[in-house]
């Protein structure tokens, strides 16, 4: 459950203004403006709370530039949790204020929706493969509408033909295992990357688990709570953590950093869910921790880089699993890229509310990527590979962009 802003006060004045938040925040490196960057932010937000300032527009510019990637924090020597009191913040205004009313369909009516996520599904698969797609970007229609929507446009990632929920009543799923795991299964990997949960179910089983997927899991709640929509994430984290509770299983495993993050905290979100979090993992940390890491003899050829979520770092504490099952693939060389735990400017839908600042920050990490020089880069988290996927097209590299496990699940 959220508290009201004003809880936070003692939070902001733990702030000792040194500054080296503008050392490591992406979003301060590309505006260069003291507001953005996080001691900015929270004297802000410590003045908002006092009645100094008021919730202007402004301000609401000011708290929707953050990417959540908690580098601030991380950094931070008094370990002020910006990242916390934006969140809030921006809840005392969605409160206050409420939602626009796209956004408030998107988050009330698209994304809990199992259904209209089948729908949609179809309807962007049609979309882009009947030609329509190409007709509007080779007629250069898409530059006639508002919104830089033909810049935008070029995130929408490759749809599959039907939704992983939807295959669920036709996977020979094995019925025993020394393990059982429930897999939740996130939005991405349902609506664009099914083989993404075939990969994750195929090494699950060569380690001997046995997998249960809850049908009626719904989205993990991030977007809301980026939003501000508590009220609708909790009951997404209601209705997600009974289901998965209800399984029995040992685990519960997440293929996206976002969603597994989310998981951990559902104890903070609704009463009764302590230790709730005790049976999450991450699939790369459930692997290398729990079940000891085996990679099949298959050899997997090529050079592989590794882009290290924010929400799966510093978000959930899990850098090196991810490493080491690439360090384990037989054929496979693993390159250490620069700053590789920089946020790549996706955070959900920022990229699409605030393309070019995005784009700014994405091409740092692109910049690091070409200079290891791989075929492949591997991350955690559909959200990240969708704007990774993005930014390598735009820069026409020929690299593709591999979730671990789906590189782990060829060995075998």
């Amino acid at each position: 459950m959220t508290e009201p802003l004003d809880k936070y006060l003692d939070e902001t004045e733990r702030c000792i203004r040194c500054g080296l938040c503008q050392k490591v925040c992406p979003i301060y490196a590309e505006m260069g403006s003291e507001p953005f960057v996080a001691r900015g932010k929270v004297r802000l937000i410590r003045e908002l709370i006092k009645g100094n300032v008021e919730l202007s527009p402004r301000l609401k510019e000011i708290l929707a530039l953050c990417l959540d990637c908690g580098a601030c924090v991380a950094n931070c020597p008094p370990s002020v949790h910006t990242d916390k009191l934006v969140l809030e913040a921006r809840a005392k205004i969605t409160a206050e204020h409420g939602l626009p009313l796209p956004l408030a369909g998107a988050l009330h009516g698209f994304l809990p929706n199992n259904s209209a996520q089948a729908l949609v599904t179809k309807m962007a698969y049609f979309y882009q493969h009947s030609g329509f797609q190409k007709l509007l970007r080779g007629t250069g229609l898409l530059k006639a509408l508002p919104l830089d929507l033909d810049k935008k446009e070029g995130l929408m990632p490759e749809f599959a033909p039907r939704t992983f929920r939807s295959m669920l009543g036709e996977l020979p799923l094995k019925k025993d295992g020394k393990i059982r795991v429930a897999y939740f299964l996130s939005c991405m990997t349902n609506m664009v990357k099914p083989e993404l949960g075939q990969a994750v179910i195929k090494v699950l089983e060569n380690h001997g688990c046995e997998v249960v997927i809850p049908a009626g899991v719904q989205c993990c709640g991030t977007p809301h709570l980026a939003y501000g929509d508590t009220k609708v994430a909790a009951q997404l984290a209601e209705n997600n953590a009974r289901l998965l509770l209800e399984t029995g299983a040992d685990y519960i495993i997440s293929d996206c950093a976002t969603c597994g993050a989310a998981l951990k905290k559902y104890d903070k979100l609704v009463p009764g869910l302590e230790g709730f979090a005790d049976k999450v993992r991450d699939i790369a940390e459930f692997l290398v921790n729990v079940v000891n890491l085996r990679a099949g003899e298959k050899p997997v050829d090529g050079v592989v880089t590794y882009h290290e979520p924010c929400h799966l770092g510093r978000g959930q504490g899990v850098t090196a699993a991810p490493r080491e099952i690439l360090k384990a693939i037989p054929g496979l060389t693993f390159a250490e890229m620069e700053d590789a735990d920089r946020c790549c400017g996706g955070a959900g839908t920022f990229n699409v509310m605030h393309y070019d600042l995005s784009m700014k920050i994405l091409d740092r990490k692109l910049d690091s990527i070409r200079k290891v020089n791989p075929q492949m880069v591997a991350t955690g988290c559909p959200a990240c590979t969708m704007q990774l996927e993005h930014g390598l097209s735009r820069r026409e590299m020929p690299i593709s962009v591999v979730h671990p496990v789906e590189l782990l699940a060829r060995t075998y």
